[in-house]
């Protein structure tokens, strides 16, 4: 049995000694990695100015948050704004068009009236006219064009009696 034990305690101090030889790389670059790692002391001038400037940081951040929110709510304000002009704007446009078309129905019908009355007085009047004597019935002929000015005629009026043969001339008024 002794030859077991010093072949097991000789198979174990072999086994250590690989174990180790394959930990030994491993404490190395641990112990690099601890040696590259440098420390870095605060002094308590720099923490209250990186306390002040945490503070500073904050009180912006909960200004840009208000501000930000406020633009929000103003967006969403005027798009309120904008949906209800567009609905206004469609409103409108349809109004506009019932009434233009409204508007061509009233002149079709102001035309269908103008040509359903009787015409006005005519810019221009021509009157034919005959002289009549008592005893002789017709002795002569008059013609004559009067023009509208405003509201009042004015014109001409040439007559011939042929029983006296004689011709003559007129200027006419009419009011």
């Amino acid at each position: 049995m002794k030859k077991s034990k010093s072949n097991i305690v000789k198979t174990l101090l072999l086994s250590v000694l690989l174990l180790l030889l394959l930990l030994w790389p491993l404490t190395g670059l641990a112990a690099e990695a601890i040696n590259q790692e440098s420390v870095y002391i605060i002094t308590e001038t720099e923490l209250a100015t990186l306390e002040q400037n945490s503070n500073r940081l904050l009180e912006i951040s909960k200004q840009l948050t208000t501000e930000l929110e406020t633009a929000r709510q103003q967006l969403k304000i005027s798009e309120q704004a904008s949906t209800e002009a567009k609905l206004q704007k469609e409103l409108l446009q349809k109004q506009l068009t019932e009434l233009e078309a409204w508007s061509k129905k009233q002149e079709e019908l102001q035309q269908k009236i103008l040509k359903s009355l009787p015409p006005s007085a005519p810019g221009v009047l021509r009157e034919i006219g005959a002289k009549i004597d008592i005893d002789h019935y017709v002795t002569g002929i008059s013609y004559g064009v009067s023009r509208r000015i405003g509201s009042k005629y004015i014109g001409f009026r040439g007559e011939y009696d042929w029983q006296d043969k004689k011709t003559g001339v007129w200027v006419t008024y009419a009011y």
